[in-house]
């Protein structure tokens, strides 16, 4: 299953957007102008669903409606996240909108409230939310939607599952090697490092030894010193990724996590995560810390494992890299523009309905040059002039 299309109003840094989604989705834009905000409208639907969220909680992790509603909204305040999901014969079969706002003020709690919710399968054409009902509703039962109720969503429990396992990837070497670093939180993302030794350690062992094995076998390509990759417990029980690296010494010398470079670490969270679900997962600047001649193969294994998954696995990932984009197997569908308008926003398009791309494919041009003469800063020569 994938999300193969999103609609956004008044959504951080985006007035309007309206795109559709790939199998693998590149967005590519400027500073600040808001890919990881893009992909956060896609993880505030996981947030509703998940265990222990629900809207309130998705709402006051990102500091309250005021952060969520973009700057440039007039007169309409509501805020509005909706998506089309394809099954897995990519054949369109659920449509979901979710419009919120806020009630409350003075001495009552700000909470955010339902303005409309709605839900319908597209293959039988059936609605399974309508919201609200002829505005009968109290406010209080419209500060849920009715994806995080249990009693409620049984009858479309597909779909909320299908949200519930998105995933996202931002990790952070520093959490791997200090899981109780002050970078802890309780609020603290998943997959940031935080819990990922902790997750490999819960998984099945035959399952976690198969990703383990292709990991291995990709590190001794990146780090060709590399004898062996396992995963190990120390006398306390605590979980370690240990790697043996060949010199001198016939055995070798062993590094746990901790002794890891940051790409070493990030390249091994990466291809964990790839193999990990079968769901959506959504990738911040995975080639941070990567040598380029590795960034540059990013998109074929994200293709070679989306093809031996038994269910294809939807990508997408934010990037500032020529390397990727300059990849000749991504299509320009595929790569998703994000350009600024200080008055309106942000502008998101499909890099496919820009005129210049039919001109550049055909002369042969990497991708990737096109895309970053749209989104560079026009001055951007005047940095190295700076005093």
């Amino acid at each position: 299953m994938r999300i193969s299309k999103i609609k956004l109003v008044n959504w951080k840094n985006f007035l309007k957007a309206e795109v559709n989604l790939q199998y693998r989705v590149f967005i590519v834009g400027p500073n600040a102008s808001g890919k990881s905000n893009f992909l956060d409208a896609i993880r505030f639907l996981r947030d509703i669903v998940k265990q222990g969220g629900g809207l309130q909680e998705a709402v006051q992790i990102r500091d309250g409606i005021s952060k969520i509603r973009c700057v440039a909204a007039r007169k309409n305040s509501d805020i509005s996240i909706s998506i089309i999901v394809n099954d897995a014969t990519d054949t369109p079969a659920w449509e979901y909108d979710l419009t919120f706002n806020q009630t409350g003020g003075g001495i009552s709690e700000l909470r955010a409230i339902v303005k409309r919710e709605f839900l319908k399968n597209l293959k039988n054409g059936k609605i399974y939310i309508k919201r609200p009902y002829d505005n009968k509703e109290s406010d209080y039962q419209l500060e849920f939607t009715f994806l995080e109720q249990a009693s409620i969503n049984e009858s479309f429990r597909e779909f909320v599952d299908f949200l519930g396992e998105i995933s996202y990837l931002h990790l952070i070497p520093q959490l791997v090697r200090d899981p109780k670093s002050f970078l802890k939180t309780s609020k603290g993302e998943d997959y940031y490092g935080r819990d990922f030794l902790e997750r490999v350690r819960l998984m099945n062992k035959k399952t976690a030894k198969a990703y383990l094995t292709k990991i291995e076998k990709a590190l001794h390509i990146a780090l060709p010193n590399l004898k062996e990759l396992i995963f190990t417990t120390d006398e306390l029980g605590v979980p370690h990724f240990e790697a043996t690296f060949s010199q001198w010494r016939p055995q070798g010398v062993k590094h746990q996590e901790k002794h890891f470079s940051d790409g070493t670490l990030r390249l091994i969270g990466l291809l964990w995560a790839l193999q990990d679900g079968s769901k959506p997962i959504l990738l911040e600047e995975p080639e941070l810390s990567l040598h380029s001649a590795i960034v540059m193969q990013l998109p074929d294994i994200i293709y070679k494992l989306q093809k031996k998954k038994y269910s294809k696995r939807q990508v997408i990932l934010t990037t500032h890299s020529h390397e990727i984009l300059n990849n000749k197997g991504i299509a320009p569908e595929e790569v998703l523009l994000i350009t600024v308008d200080g008055k309106e926003g942000s502008k998101i398009s499909e890099s496919i309905k820009f005129n210049e791309i039919r001109t550049y494919m055909q002369s042969d041009v990497p991708l990737g040059d096109f895309i970053f003469s749209k989104t560079a800063p026009k001055n951007a020569a005047q940095l190295s002039l700076f005093d």
